[in-house]
């Protein structure tokens, strides 16, 4: 029997809520995870199959700040959700939890190891937006300028070019389906001012590489091969300063790679945080 309970906790003037899916006897510690800006608690059904049986599943609304949350020239976002996840973590009464992120989310879950390394007992995470470009916030504020204006078809077309890898040169699976999937997402997030916001500060007001690495935390990082919004090499270099740690990369995919193998990154979750068998998932690991 899986129980299911929703919780919220306040953290520096911030409300956050979670998701508990609990199974009777949980043989494993929690996994907490955590997505990109505009995924909730409710956006992972994909995962239970494979943790609840041994495990928790904690789902987290992180993304979901009010934008004044954000605000301050030095305010670092991923350390203010950061900051988020450690209440969370307190409250769920976890002596120590696996972590999965992805996107913000892979961050995010990043900084919480580095700073509470000794409740983390294993970190999965991809597609880790080690630092955000210049000509990333262009772009990403030429999109929200054009949702703004009630442009939906253009704000779902500039995200669109972001988030896929649309080079016709690189084969990329399920591509015309994710792009359908996303620009339908995109243009109905157009017509809703606070995800409009919510893309236009989270994505854009953090400007501060991680670094630092990280020890003591055994971590695998994945990626897809023609993730071009955080690209190959830069996430390989960044896997090199985590001692303890692995590299994933999956071919034929680019950021979207959780909606393009979805049974690729179950894969990972159950063979890495759940220490069950490796299936073959056609990744190369490192």
């Amino acid at each position: 029997m899986i129980e299911e309970h929703i919780r919220a906790v306040t953290v520096q003037g911030v409300r956050y809520t979670y998701r508990v899916l609990q199974p009777s006897v949980p043989a494993a510690e929690p996994v907490v995870v955590l997505g990109g800006v505009l995924e909730g608690m409710y956006d992972w059904a994909y995962l239970e199959g494979t943790v609840l049986p041994r495990a928790s599943l904690v789902t987290v609304d992180l993304p979901a700040l009010r934008s004044t949350a954000f605000q301050g020239a030095d305010r670092d976002d991923v350390d203010t959700l950061c900051v988020g996840l450690e209440g969370i973590i307190a409250d769920l009464g976890a002596a120590r939890v696996n972590l999965y992120g992805y996107s913000l989310g892979a961050a995010v879950a990043f900084q919480y190891a580095q700073r509470n390394s000794e409740r983390v007992a294993r970190l999965l995470i991809g597609g880790v937006p080690d630092q955000v470009t210049e000509e990333l916030v262009a772009h990403l504020r030429r999109a929200t300028d054009r949702a703004r204006a009630g442009d939906a078809d253009g704000f779902a077309t500039l995200m669109a070019e972001r988030l896929l890898c649309l080079d016709e040169s690189h084969h990329v699976h399920r591509r015309a389906l994710t792009l359908g999937y996303l620009r339908r997402f995109m243009r109905n997030a157009a017509g809703m001012p606070h995800k409009v916001d919510l893309l236009a500060t989270a994505l854009t007001s953090r400007h501060h590489p991680l670094t630092g690495g990280l020890t003591g935390v055994p971590t695998m990082v994945f990626t897809g091969e023609h993730d071009h919004l955080h690209p190959l090499d830069r996430q390989r270099a960044f896997t090199a300063t985590i001692d303890d740690s692995r590299f994933v990369t999956f071919p034929d995919c680019d950021h979207m790679l959780p909606l393009q193998r979805p049974e690729a990154v179950t894969s990972l979750v159950g063979s890495f945080l759940m220490r069950e068998p490796m299936v073959n998932s056609g990744a190369s690991v490192a």
